[in-house]
């Protein structure tokens, strides 16, 4: 027994307690979270303005009031009575004090040129710990938003506005931590993000003609190319690999084909050059999608599935995901159930008549 305790206490003595003071201390630092935003003007300029652009000048819009945006950032009574005082020189209390802030956000006018107009939403935050809780759940909603198929417009349209209606409401909650460190020009920045001709998107630039203006969050971008490259390095790799594994390399190729929308019995006659190149340009414009593919443990099976629709061995509905034999026998009501029929030892016999069915081809 005493030796036990004797070996206790060495190792005890030999485990050195993590201290955790600095770390607290940084996390209780006042922190600023520098940021700027970008609203750029969109230029659909007309043919006449085009040819006298030398005369008429470089075109201007104004970024106006907005009866939703001055309903929307005046509703919310703390936020109000922390940043307004400032800006219109009276006091929550006095009786003109909301008839005055709603004054001020009806007669926003901000003026976009030409050149790009940058506006400062850099926040000054009193404890680092709360811009961390702000920051995580700011990349939930736009992981939320990132999510969504981008070809898409209406999913997206839909996405953009629970977005923005999240982080409207996220902003409105960073009064209780600090303080914009330009007030006004982060309350304009506010009021674009309400803006209905304002794209907080591009992929909205041509696809709505009330737009004017878009924003360009620098950052944002800077991070997403961030990503790319680093999602192209992964797909690079990942296509060196699949060129050397011939049944995988296929297996990717027919899902690459389906992404692209292509129809998989011709894709099936092209070469492998051809395949090569197919896979290649996909692994340039969409890394991410393609390092998704090549990582799904199912893509060999999904393929095989998928070439025997092509080949007319099964058929899906064409109302729904349900696959069938050409003589009608079910298979599964979904990709998903099909592969667990195929992998049932009970149908290992008809799974290798089906394969020996596609040697022939």
């Amino acid at each position: 027994m005493a030796l036990n305790n004797t070996v206790e206490q060495k190792g005890a003595a030999q485990t050195k307690p993590v201290d955790t003071t600095e770390n607290n201390e940084d996390l209780v630092r006042e922190y600023i979270d520098k940021r700027s935003v970008t609203i750029s003007l969109v230029h659909n300029y007309s043919n006449y303005r085009k040819a006298n652009m030398k005369v008429m000048g470089h075109k201007k819009e104004v970024i106006g009031a907005s009866y939703r945006s001055c309903q929307i950032l005046s509703s919310n009574t703390d936020e109000v009575n922390a940043y307004f005082p400032a800006l219109i020189g009276i006091s929550p209390s006095n009786q003109e004090f909301i008839t005055r802030v709603k004054m001020w956000l009806s007669n926003i006018q901000f003026v976009i040129s030409n050149n790009d107009a940058s506006l400062n939403t850099s926040f000054i935050y009193r404890h680092k710990k709360d811009y961390l809780t702000i920051k995580k759940e700011e990349d939930r909603i736009n992981n939320e938003y990132d999510k969504v198929d981008r070809a898409n417009i209406t999913l997206l349209k839909e996405a953009l506005e629970r977005k923005i209606t999240a982080l409207n409401n996220l902003e409105s909650t960073k009064y209780k931590y600090g303080r914009p460190e330009n007030l006004e020009e982060y309350l304009i920045y506010r009021h674009c993000l309400l803006y209905k001709d304002v794209a907080k998107d591009t992929a909205f630039i041509n696809s709505e003609p009330a737009i004017r203006f878009y924003i360009k969050d620098e950052a944002k971008e800077a991070e997403r190319q961030r990503k790319l490259i680093k999602e192209r390095k992964v797909a690079m790799q990942n296509f060196v690999e699949l060129d050397g594994t011939e049944a995988k390399f296929d297996a990717v190729y027919i899902a690459v084909a389906i992404a692209k929308g292509d129809n998989i019995a011709q894709a099936l006659l092209n070469d492998r050059s051809v395949k090569s190149s197919v896979i290649m340009d996909y692994v340039n414009t969409n890394p991410d999608k393609f390092n998704k593919l090549v990582g799904d443990k199912n893509i060999t099976i999904k393929a095989f599935i998928e070439t025997l629709i092509a080949r007319g061995e099964l058929v899906r509905s064409e109302y729904n995901q349900q696959i069938s034999t050409a003589d009608g026998t079910f298979i599964g009501a979904n990709m998903r159930d099909a592969i667990a029929w195929f992998e049932n030892p009970d149908n290992k016999a008809i799974r290798t008549a089906f394969e020996n069915k596609l040697k022939l081809f």
